[in-house]
């Protein structure tokens, strides 16, 4: 299962950045539906980009009157996309809030809890000055919620830097306490867990598959 999760979350990272229009049906929040072609979305894009075929003019949708897309690619991979709110703490006082707006996550888990992440392909620049080059690395970031809420709760950021997982239980432990507080159960087996960054998903994964939470 971890292979092909994060293959997965690879091929997100690098088709969301591939500006072509592939197979997609946009769910409108009023409830019709659009099939046809459009870009793949990315997480702060206020508009999506669609149009009914090849050959057709393309339309340009806010992202505030879609709920959902499904894409799908040349090899048949259904990418789903759903535009939420996302809940943050605050890195001083550590206190939780909702974006203003809502961000595209692209979901990789969705049963009774719902996993979203947000990709990045990283960044290679000189800096102000000329002398020295600036690698952000690729990443992807993780979130968490329960299926039918309209926000998730950030869980833990990874790299392809990243060597270890330093803070990542402390994360997700305030993370499940925030976005499943009415689900003691699975607060305490986050809590009990001691998760390893290269099986975290997998891991987390088969604590939501035992533990159904209403």
């Amino acid at each position: 299962m971890k292979k092909t999760i994060f293959l997965f979350v690879a091929l997100l990272v690098v088709s969301a950045a591939q500006a072509k229009y592939i197979k997609a049906i946009l769910y409108m929040n009023d409830g019709s539906q659009k099939k046809g072609l459009a870009e793949m979305v990315e997480s702060d894009d206020s508009k999506v980009k669609f149009k009914v075929d090849e050959n057709a003019k393309s339309e340009k949708f806010s992202s505030s009157a879609v709920k959902k897309i499904e894409f799908t690619d040349n090899d048949e991979i259904i990418y789903t996309a759903e535009s939420l709110y996302a809940i943050t703490a605050n890195i001083f006082t550590g206190k939780f809030s909702k974006s203003k707006k809502k961000l595209w996550f692209y979901i990789i888990y969705n049963k009774d809890v719902k996993i979203g992440c947000i990709g990045s392909n990283g960044t290679f620049r000189s800096n102000a000055s000329g002398t020295s080059t600036i690698n952000i690395s690729p990443s992807t970031t993780y979130f968490f919620g329960k299926k039918n809420s309209d926000a998730l709760v950030f869980g833990y950021f990874t790299s392809t830097n990243t060597i270890g997982a330093i803070g990542t239980d402390s994360l997700l432990r305030k993370m499940s306490r925030e976005a499943f507080v009415d689900c003691p159960k699975l607060i305490e087996a986050i809590e009990k867990e001691n998760f390893k960054l290269k099986t975290l998903i997998p891991t987390i994964i088969s604590i939501f598959d035992k533990i159904k939470c209403k």
